[in-house]
């Protein structure tokens, strides 16, 4: 009766840490394809940030940009003739963006959004132009649907 207690003792012993592991294994797997995510969507954060703020922003001979030089809201995205990431030329060309990345771990759709963002409010859209664009990467993890999202402001800056 002893030896059938402690087996029993022992069993329930073994089913809980054999429990805590796979827990700790579902954990360990969902943060590695959070910082994979993660790591995905700030590189191509970061490729967006070294262009210029519009297509305006390349002519060098007018220094006086006003809000009318810009891109419409409406038109936020790939210019004509632009049909690869290596033809892009300017921030907002990154509007509408989407890819697939594959890791060892997983497959991520990455989409992207562009828009005008109101100065002293940068969560609000703007229908209107204004001198602050917002990028947001969505990394889609095509194996269990989790996403990641980062979002960055790019300003426009000109000296006279």
């Amino acid at each position: 009766m002893l030896t059938l207690g402690s087996m029993t003792l022992l069993s329930i012993l073994v089913m809980n840490v054999l429990r805590m592991a796979l827990g700790y294994e579902d954990t360990y797997d969902q943060s590695r394809t959070r910082l994979e995510a993660l790591a995905l969507t700030s590189s191509l954060i970061e490729e967006a940030c070294q262009l210029p703020f519009d297509e305006v922003s390349w002519d060098s001979t007018n220094l006086s940009k006003n809000l009318n030089d810009f891109t419409m809201p409406g038109s936020l995205g790939k210019d004509i003739g632009e049909t690869s990431f290596a033809a892009f030329d300017d921030f907002d060309d990154f509007n509408n963006y989407t890819s697939a990345e594959t890791t060892q771990q997983c497959i991520y759709t990455l989409k992207c959004a562009v828009c005008y963002v109101n100065d002293n409010t940068p969560n609000t859209v703007s229908t209107s132009r204004t001198y602050y664009k917002r990028l947001t990467v969505t990394a889609i993890n095509t194996v269990n649907q989790d996403s990641v999202y980062l979002e960055y402001i790019h300003g426009y800056w000109y000296f006279n």
